[in-house]
């Protein structure tokens, strides 16, 4: 029977994915971006009942 011995650039790579998924959680803990998508930072206009579509104002 075989015996499997990691070699040394295997302990490296497996340290980097482990700083990969730290930083990974860490950024997933905060809450997400505010991208003003679906955001209402003001009421519209009100429209007169006597406008026609095609009036400007």
């Amino acid at each position: 029977m075989q015996v499997y011995r990691p070699l040394p650039v295997d302990h490296e790579q497996a340290e980097h994915m482990r700083r990969i998924v730290r930083e990974c959680r860490e950024l997933l803990k905060q809450p997400p971006p505010d991208t003003f998508l679906g955001r209402r930072t003001h009421e519209p206009f009100q429209r007169e009942a006597d406008a026609t579509p095609n009036e400007q104002r």
